[in-house]
């Protein structure tokens, strides 16, 4: 919990969590769902949409923040992966927060009722899917893995527009609705969610396992 707080305090003091959270806050503002269920649905899936680049930006930012001098410390101190997994932990929580603040927004604006509960729940599935995969796509094309900042930064790019348009992305078809609720042949229901679990453990493992490695 200590190298948790300590990162959480890290991102907190570079700032970078400002962009993340103006844009995302405009974004959503400009494509609310208005009042009604089918409204709410639409909205959550704008909402959700966007976290793929927002969680993205918030582990490219924890990935890169931190100084190379105080990095080594801390990797001393605690492990270069268990550092790691605190990076890529903190940045994951602050993209299910602004997720999470994301769908409470859609049903605010859209009034309260029993039939926007159901288009809420799959709301929130939707949105974990997206920062899962917004966070694996920054882990894996960031530093430890990918060292020069402008490939990494155009290759984060490249993936999240990806992640969007491509069939075989699981937040491409939890936002097509084909994860929740509905179920189509090519994405059963609940599989994207696993999907983006299986996706974004895979990342993560490769990342702490290749930090502990130029670590030692």
């Amino acid at each position: 919990m200590s190298l948790l707080r300590y990162q959480a305090a890290g991102l907190v003091r570079s700032h970078r969590w400002i962009f993340p959270l103006v844009a995302y806050a405009l974004l959503i503002s400009v494509g609310g769902g208005g009042s009604g269920a089918q409204s709410l649905t639409d909205g959550l899936d704008w909402s959700a949409a966007i976290l793929v680049p927002v969680a993205a930006l918030l582990t490219r930012s924890m990935l890169t923040a931190e100084p190379a001098a105080a990095r080594a410390c801390v990797a001393a101190a605690t492990g270069p992966a268990r550092a790691q997994l605190a990076t890529l932990i903190t940045s994951f929580a602050g993209g299910a927060v602004l997720g999470l603040a994301g769908a409470c927004y859609e049903l605010t604006t859209s009034g309260h009722n029993s039939a926007l509960l159901v288009p809420f729940a799959a709301g929130l599935g939707t949105a974990l899917v997206c920062v899962l995969v917004g966070s694996a796509v920054a882990t894996l094309l960031n530093p430890p893995l990918i060292r020069h900042p402008a490939a990494a930064l155009l290759a984060t790019m490249a993936a999240v527009i990806l992640a969007w348009v491509s069939d075989v992305s699981p937040a491409h078809a939890a936002l097509r609705g084909s994860g929740a609720p509905m179920a189509s042949a090519a994405w059963p229901t609940g599989i994207p969610l696993l999907s983006a679990v299986a996706l974004a453990a895979a990342a993560w493992t490769a990342s702490c396992w290749l930090a502990g490695r130029r670590g030692d």
